[in-house]
């Protein structure tokens, strides 16, 4: 009897612990009186032969090596050259927020439009490694790298081996994924989260058999350790940025549909509890989320679907002639699809990962441009998993047409695309710095290179200050403009004839003005008092350098006609001595003779005796363009052109000219020539003055 007792505890155990070890699509069930039987649909052959052999503590050896591997490499592709752009205006602030004590971090994040969460897992990890551009983000290297492996063993549990390994491979080398685990911000953090939320549901103890919701979580080795670590993924991601409560919702809906009844009261309940604590957050920084974007223009749904796809499949950094890989990527998605037969369960909850997120960011944008693609990056792993589902399918259909050979050959040939696709992106995120982000760390180089102590900073995005003081470090006073948003126009124009007072020249830093001055009343005012020097973009972010204050001269009258269009009536030139880091000032009176219809521009060089430029301005005729100055009026240019501080003793000459930025073409004066010598002035460069001479023409030498 003792026998017979222990015989069906045994029996019993089999039970419970053999569905641990099983993939969500196969099945256990007991064959005989004390035999049992296992359904493996889609195993590879192979894979079959080499667990029958393989001893049990080797076949846990081998995952777990593998999936090592895999983490080693993710991590190795989100480290390379991490430290090598610039950190940008979000990471500044990120770096800013992170550092200040953990009370602050809550209450700065109360009037943000992040919760807290992340700030304060980096404000540990900061401790530990640093303030550096590597070490800040090297934290969200290691939360992209272990997605990676999750996204493996989520492939693997759902739709077996070969799926998991290559939605593995596909994760490793996701342009998409690598841009965002290089970055200081919350994105890879709320990936990880978003993946172990359904990894969590995977564990708790549901399946789904022969079609039929069963409630397996008495038969689940801890099934409210399970139900702890789900509740504790989704107030992570609650906690870690405000979008997540779509994931936790698709999770949420999920569960409640695959679980019995009895099940469903804990589980509603416990979501019922989140609920309260998402309105919590989101009620403390209701204040700011109320006025986040000002923008009313809607996002077309369809091109938040194709950029979606495109982001997905290539990253932020895809060539312009993408298409190829593109269609290669929805054949993928194709085959999974058609063989959702096989895993319909799993195929319902990667679609639904990925779908309802989507979905809602499309419903969002209707009325103001919510969808950033950055949004979405939770639901990523969804889209590497059927890939792998759909690479798996390939594999698969080989296999039974022509066998195990040329399955793996399949098998390899997909995994080998996944990595040639990925690689142009991923040359252009690294090395093309046209895909690079704002460029910060350049900019305060700049102006440390020039900028005299009385000099001023003007930050257009008051919030730039947090970057801009992280790379530089000079004693010139900031001015982070506009102080109130919206902008107060009486104080803002106030406090600018305020710096005009105090300063001879400034920097202004504009970061998104559209955003932080979307009159350009800044932009207004420096084009009627200053004179702008030179503009330079670093990335997103514009240099421009402005000279305060008058011309320093009286208006000559010269009538110099520039094509058939244009009169230069009237010039005013700051004086023809100057030291070296100085500007030279000029202010331009244009007569219409006849419509321009067409933008033009203006260059002022600086050249020496060998006619070559050693400073120039270039940029817009006027505030106003030209396509749109009407004939008989008379328009005003403003320029500068800054003497560089090491320029050499010698004879400099000022030549202006008007060009056609599209076609590189001249307006030329009546002699032919495209250039016109303003004045032949002496420049004073470490202390040494030099003669000067005016003249009057241009030599005929063709400027560029």
């Amino acid at each position: 009897m003792d026998e017979h007792l222990l015989g069906d505890q045994a029996l019993c155990a089999a039970a419970r612990v053999v569905p641990l070890h099983l993939r969500a699509v196969d099945h256990f069930g007991r064959w005989g009186g004390e035999e049992f039987a296992i359904l493996l649909p889609r195993f590879p052959i192979i894979g079959m032969r080499c667990t029958i052999r393989l001893h049990p503590n080797t076949r846990r050896i081998i995952p777990a090596f593998s999936l090592a591997a895999l983490f080693a490499l993710a991590l190795a592709l989100r480290l390379y050259r991490i430290d090598a752009q610039s950190f940008w205006y979000d990471e500044g602030l990120t770096v800013a927020l992170a550092v200040r004590p953990l009370d602050d971090i809550a209450r700065a994040a109360a009037a943000d439009v992040h919760p807290p969460l992340y700030y304060w897992l980096l404000h540990g990890w900061l401790r530990l490694t640093g303030t550096g551009e590597a070490a800040a983000r090297a934290f969200s290297a290691v939360c992209g790298a272990m997605t990676v492996v999750l996204t493996a063993i989520l492939g693997w549990r759902w739709f077996g081996a070969a799926a998991g390994w290559l939605a593995g491979i596909a994760a490793a080398v996701s342009p998409f994924a690598i841009h965002y685990s290089q970055e200081t911000r919350m994105y890879a953090l709320a990936m990880l989260l978003a993946t172990c939320l359904w990894l969590a549901l995977e564990a708790i103890g549901w399946k789904r058999m022969s079609d039929r919701a069963v409630d397996l979580s008495h038969a689940a080795r801890f099934p409210w350790r399970w139900m702890l670590i789900y509740g504790a993924a989704a107030l992570a991601a609650l906690s870690t940025h405000y979008f997540m409560v779509a994931f936790v919702a698709t999770t949420a809906l999920t569960g409640a549909i695959l679980l019995r009844r009895r099940a469903q009261l804990a589980w509603i309940a416990g979501h019922l509890a989140l609920v309260g604590f998402f309105l919590a957050l989101v009620w403390n920084s209701r204040e700011r989320l109320a006025v986040w974007t000002f923008a009313k223009q809607p996002t077309e749904p369809l091109f938040i679907l194709s950029d979606t796809l495109r982001v997905f499949c290539l990253g932020p950094a895809a060539p312009s002639a993408s298409w190829i890989w593109i269609i290669g990527f929805t054949a993928l998605l194709a085959a999974a699809l058609a063989s959702w037969r096989a895993s319909p369960a799993a195929t319902g909850k990667a679609l639904a990962w990925l779908v309802v997120p989507l979905a809602t960011i499309i419903v969002l944008s209707l009325n103001q441009p919510y969808y950033k693609p950055r949004f979405l990056l939770p639901a990523l792993p969804a889209f590497h998993l059927l890939l792998g589902f759909g690479a798996a399918a390939l594999v698969h259909s080989a296999t039974q047409r022509f066998g195990v050979r040329r399955g793996i050959g399949v098998g390899v040939l997909t995994a080998a695309w996944l990595v040639a696709a990925a690689a142009t992106p991923l040359r252009n995120e690294w090395f093309n710095p046209a895909f690079q982000r704002d460029d910060y760390r350049g900019l305060a180089r700049a102006v440390a290179a020039t900028a005299r102590p009385d000099d001023a900073i003007l930050l257009i995005g008051p919030g730039q200050i947090d970057v801009f003081d992280y790379y530089f470090k000079g004693s010139q006073i900031r001015y982070p403009l506009p102080r109130f948003r919206p902008l107060d126009t009486a104080a803002t124009v106030a406090e600018l004839e305020q710096i005009a007072q105090r300063h001879r020249r400034v920097y202004g830093v504009f970061y998104v003005p559209y955003e932080a001055d979307p009159n350009g009343v800044v932009n207004s005012w420096l084009a009627e008092r200053a004179f702008r020097a030179e503009s330079r973009w670093y990335g997103g972010v514009e240099l421009a350098v402005y000279e305060l204050g008058n011309a320093g001269a009286p208006l000559r009258n010269v009538d110099v006609r520039f094509g058939n269009t244009l009169i230069l009536e009237r010039v005013a030139i700051s004086s023809t001595r100057i030291a070296g880091g100085d500007a030279v000032r000029i202010e331009l009176h244009w007569r219409v003779v006849a419509s321009p219809e067409r933008d033009l521009f203006l260059f002022a060089h600086l050249l020496d005796i060998n006619n070559r430029i050693v400073a120039q301005h270039d940029g817009p005729l006027a505030r106003i363009p030209t396509s749109a100055w009407q004939p008989g009026e008379t328009y005003r240019s403003r320029a500068a052109v800054l003497a560089p501080p090491g320029a050499p003793p010698a004879t400099y000459r000022l030549v202006i000219g008007v060009y056609d930025p599209r076609t590189g073409e001249r307006l030329r004066l009546k002699d032919g020539r495209d250039g016109w010598r303003v004045d032949e002035f002496c420049a004073e460069c470490s202390g040494s003055l030099l003669q000067a001479r005016v003249g009057a023409g241009a030599d005929g030498h063709h400027l560029r």
